[in-house]
């Protein structure tokens, strides 16, 4: 299950930071200071347990579901929101 919920984290990381960029690009520093401000929140879900992790096999494991986490939600972006 907590790879489910790191490679979730991912995901949805990977899509906030694409609504990062877009702001910045288009010079909104509303949308600029919000994403700043929850973007360490993201990642509390994946840091628990790299933190919590005793080995580099589990380690190994959750950088394996983060990636896919990653990917995922780049092909999201890709076709869900760079092509609207």
């Amino acid at each position: 299950m907590k790879y489910l919920i790191i490679a979730l984290s991912a995901f949805i990381i990977e899509i906030c930071s694409t609504f990062y960029i877009t702001f910045v690009a288009d010079k909104n520093p509303i949308g600029m200071i919000i994403f700043a401000g929850i973007a360490p929140f993201l990642g509390l879900p994946f840091i628990g347990y790299m933190v919590e992790s005793e080995n580099w096999d589990e380690r190994f494991k959750m950088a394996i579901a983060m990636s896919w986490g990653y990917m995922l939600g780049s092909i999201f972006v890709i076709f869900f929101i760079l092509n609207s």
